[in-house]
């Protein structure tokens, strides 16, 4: 679907209220607390409802603004009534003007719940992994949905091989950044000196959450092929999630203690970009439009990627950044080695990503996109 030029004076105020069943604090949810924030800052009213055990949960509990309520919710399982009355009260007591969905148990509950209460339903696609197709699978997005909105092209794609599903109904909204916090004349001195990194020591990062499919495995193997021609150089894996503690024991086990940190989760994103001489993403599945690479455009930090999802368009298929083979550690050494061999390289890459970053990729564009989505639902004819 396309999207249509915004006309902010044509919306008026609006009551979003967002459902994330979700656990983590990954991009995904990250999404939707910022989403949240610029909607109320645009002047429109903002409901979460999520689970209160959640980071997400912990995040909406602190955040004091008007317009803003959170209702906790424990929704656990798709099928369970106290989910579903819980969700219930939340929708009718705070009357909406539009659901906008996120995971698969709180899209379930929030789109039949729609439909009793005929509050029109968006629901976002982060992902780009295979959607089970059969029925009653697919009427998640097929039949209950107003608007699919994806996070990228390569997720749009995916959705399109539904049987039923309306082209109509999709539009790709890349994640945005915020040019205010990520601002690469910011200095990342401080981090390096955490880190003990001294100046010219080559220091190479990881940030996201860590599961399976981000490829931190590949990321460990990676390490000793850099190290044999780079021995001074450091690396750090920013983040934590279900997988910390394997990776933590693997990268022990190699014997990378010395070379390599595990910071865990951390706030100051901004700072650690900025001390990285290479960023690394190493997915291996499932990624949309990762938040870190606009971040790293921002921040104007040379990046290495696997060629998941919407990643080779974001990277402008080599332009913006080196794209390597996925599943590969031996690649993904190759890459960062092109960097650290030609330290020239990277001005010119880092400079056409920010350029990119800058005309396509900041969050006033990313909202007033999504903005355009709420109007188009209210404004047409369910389809």
């Amino acid at each position: 679907m396309s999207i249509r030029k915004f006309d902010e004076a044509a919306v008026n105020s609006l009551h979003i209220l967002h459902t994330e069943a979700a656990t983590g604090w990954g991009g995904q949810e990250i999404r939707v607390f910022q989403e949240a924030r610029l909607l109320l800052e645009r002047g429109h009213r903002v409901s979460i409802v999520c689970r209160p055990e959640t980071p997400l949960g912990k995040h909406c509990q602190d955040l004091v603004e008007p317009g803003f309520k959170y209702y906790p919710v424990s929704m656990q399982r798709t099928l369970s009534p106290s989910s579903f009355l819980g969700l219930f009260r939340a929708i009718r007591k705070s009357r909406p003007d539009i659901l906008h969905t996120h995971s698969s148990i709180d899209s379930w509950l929030a789109s039949i719940i729609g439909k009793l209460l005929g509050i029109p339903v968006v629901r976002s696609r982060h992902i780009s992994i295979p959607v089970n197709k059969v029925f009653p699978n697919s009427l998640i997005y097929t039949y209950f949905p107003d608007r699919i909105v994806t996070s990228g092209e390569a997720i749009s794609e995916v959705l399109y091989e539904l049987p039923g599903l309306s082209r109509e109904k999709v539009v790709s909204i890349s994640a945005g950044v915020d040019l205010r916090r990520f601002d690469y004349h910011i200095s990342g001195e401080p981090v390096r000196r955490e880190l003990n990194v001294s100046a010219g020591q080559p220091l190479i990062g990881k940030i996201g959450v860590v599961r399976g499919w981000k490829g931190h495995d590949y990321f460990l193997e990676a390490a000793p092929h850099v190290l044999r021609k780079f021995p001074n150089a450091r690396f750090v894996i920013v983040g934590d999630g279900p997988g910390f503690n394997e990776i933590n024991s693997k990268m022990r086990a190699a014997g990378l203690e010395k070379s390599m940190t595990l910071l865990g989760h951390r706030e100051d994103v901004p700072q650690i970009m900025a001390a990285l001489d290479v960023q690394v993403m190493a997915s291996t599945a499932g990624e949309g439009t990762p938040q870190v690479i606009p971040q790293a455009f921002a921040m104007k930090t040379p990046l290495v990627a696997t060629p998941i999802g919407s990643i080779p368009d974001l990277l402008g298929h080599g332009e913006r950044g080196i794209l390597v083979e996925a599943k590969n550690g031996k690649s993904l050494a190759d890459g960062i080695l092109k960097y650290l061999d030609d330290p020239d390289l990277s001005g010119p890459i880092t400079e056409s990503a920010y350029a990119y970053c800058r005309a396509h990729l900041t969050i006033d564009q990313m909202m007033s996109h999504t903005l355009n989505v709420y109007q188009d639902v209210l404004k047409r004819p369910l389809l």
